[in-house]
């Protein structure tokens, strides 16, 4: 083997200070074994998903709230195109953010009633669609599939039809 001393090779035979690239020691003629580290190959440019687990990403779907920008990324994405259990989860984390937003905008407006009333039933629908967000995240770390009423039977339609 070639002697490296401060990152200059060295001939195995003799000594002498020799090229990293050269087969032969230009002094004492003796064969050098191949010192040249082999060339860097870019290393092949991975899915960042490929590292994701089906329970992994079906846990991140039903993060409150967040969860709907997962679940787009896993709906578009090659590796789960043709994963039912993924896919369904995202498509009923989609349904219940679609829900939220209904929640957070359209009745409030339409509950104004003036007695107050419209606050505590506001306020008991939004706890409501938290706790089933948290419930089903979950069922999802258990690996486990709970399908919500109404919304679960939308996302099982939805899952199907993209497969």
């Amino acid at each position: 083997m070639t002697k490296e001393l401060s990152g200059l090779p060295f001939c195995t035979n003799c000594g002498t200070r020799v090229d990293d690239r050269a087969a032969f020691c230009s002094y004492c003629g003796m064969r050098q074994p191949h010192t040249n580290p082999q060339p860097q190959v870019a290393p092949q440019a991975t899915d960042i998903l490929d590292n994701i687990s089906n329970r992994t990403a079906s846990m991140l779907c039903y993060v409150p709230v967040f969860g709907v920008i997962p679940a787009i990324v896993f709906l578009a994405s090659h590796k789960f195109r043709q994963n039912g259990w993924v896919r369904f989860d995202a498509f009923q984390s989609l349904y219940l953010f679609v829900a939220w937003l209904l929640l957070s905008s359209a009745i409030p407006t339409l509950l104004h009633t003036g007695f107050g009333l419209e606050h505590v039933l506001y306020g008991l629908l939004r706890a409501a669609l938290f706790i089933c967000w948290i419930y089903l995240l979950v069922k999802a770390a258990h690996n486990q599939q709970v399908r919500v009423p109404i919304v679960g039977d939308l996302a099982a339609r939805s899952a199907l039809e993209q497969l």
